[in-house]
């Protein structure tokens, strides 16, 4: 049995970490499994950046322009599609979570995981993602939710987003959290932790990353002495622009010796850094599931999210396993309660929820669903 992955997208983000672990646990469900790409990736960079070996996972790169604008990019997809077109009914399995290609893959036996939020009768464009506006906007006016309907296997990656799926269009997906490789993170646990906060994710402004400098320096005024790391993927001029910006931020709000910004981490570097940090802040309210939530989890790192989206209520379930913010001050309060002595408990709770979400939790339940389907 063979099975195709299509990695559309590049980065250090959550999409591109799932297209990693769909591929290995698709391998260790017994079958041959090839990446088509467009992108400079390899079985090295893919373990340095996500951890994982996916040893005896075949990569077919398809030739791209060497550029990362949004002209670039749109060009680049549809090459990428093209190629897709023309291989993908060789394979048994073909693995996609772009909606322009339903209109495309006649594929019987397709793997479809929505990502985000089906909350609108037709796709649109997401304005909250400039480095993707263009391609994204012009593939939109062709995108239709048939491939939501006709797909043979159905994920959606939290309640949350199954539950206004069938809201908006009356398709009930099959819920598959993302895993994380829980046994991975807890190798990075260190003993001694430093009265530090994290955020980390692709670096623009969808994500809130200023959010962890504002409650640093809430934090600063109440006699707390701590660090800040911002962490993240910044590939393009619109990601550096707001790497800038963010520098700005804490040099305006007098931390720039206590912020420090990581730009492409590698996984060891990231870890390392959740690793040793009492408390990981997730800036972008209304997410539709956040992996790096539960990876700073699993490293030991409390978690503090927006009261909104899958971080509340599929990882943290409302509270029982981390904090929740509605806004700045309750951010702070929460970051707060955490430095001054609340950090053990929270830590244990959420180690232990993190197992929850674990690779080994994912691939029993993909293989059972492919299987008994």
């Amino acid at each position: 049995m063979r099975a195709l992955v299509y990695w559309s997208i590049n980065g250090i983000g959550g999409a591109q970490r799932l297209y990693v672990m769909f591929a290995k646990a698709l391998l260790e469900c017994g079958f041959n499994v090839d990446i088509l790409t467009s992108h400079r990736i390899s079985i090295s960079h893919i373990k340095s950046i996500h951890g994982v070996d996916l040893s005896g996972v075949n990569i077919r790169m398809i030739k791209n322009l060497p550029c990362t604008n949004p002209v670039c990019s749109l060009v680049n997809s549809t090459v990428g599609m093209r190629e897709l077109i023309s291989i993908s009914s060789s394979y048994d399995l073909v693995y996609l979570d772009d909606l322009y290609l339903s209109q495309f893959i006649k594929h019987n036996d397709v793997i479809f995981y929505i990502h985000g939020y089906t909350d609108r009768r037709r796709p649109i464009a997401p304005l909250a993602k400039p480095h993707r506006m263009l391609p994204m906007a012009i593939q939109a006016l062709g995108s239709s939710y048939n491939i939501i309907k006709r797909a043979k296997y159905l994920f959606a990656n939290s309640y949350v987003t199954a539950y206004v799926t069938y809201r908006v269009i009356g398709i009930l997906p099959k819920v598959l959290h993302p895993p994380v490789d829980v046994k991975l993170a807890s190798k990075y646990r260190s003993e001694s932790r430093e009265d530090s906060l994290v955020s980390f994710g692709r670096l623009g402004s969808a994500k809130g990353h200023e959010l962890v400098i504002k409650v640093l320096r809430g934090l600063k005024d109440r006699g707390i002495d701590a660090k800040a790391y911002i962490m993240g993927s910044a590939e393009d001029m619109s990601a550096k622009a707001y790497v800038a910006n963010l520098l700005k931020l804490a040099e305006k709000m007098g931390l720039a010796k206590q912020v420090e910004l990581i730009l492409n981490p590698s996984i060891d570097e990231s870890y390392s850094i959740l690793g040793r940090s009492k408390v990981f802040i997730h800036g972008k309210p209304h997410e539709p599931f956040g992996i790096v939530v539960v990876e700073a989890m699993a490293t030991g790192a409390v978690p503090i999210v927006p009261k909104s989206g899958g971080p509340w209520y599929d990882i943290i379930d409302r509270g029982k396993y981390g904090l929740g913010y509605s806004n700045l001050e309750e951010a702070t309060n929460a970051a707060e309660h955490v430095l001054r002595g609340g950090y053990d408990d929270y830590a244990l709770l959420a180690m232990r929820r993190a197992e929850e979400f674990s690779m080994e939790v994912f691939k029993g339940r993909l293989c059972e669903s492919l299987m008994g389907n």
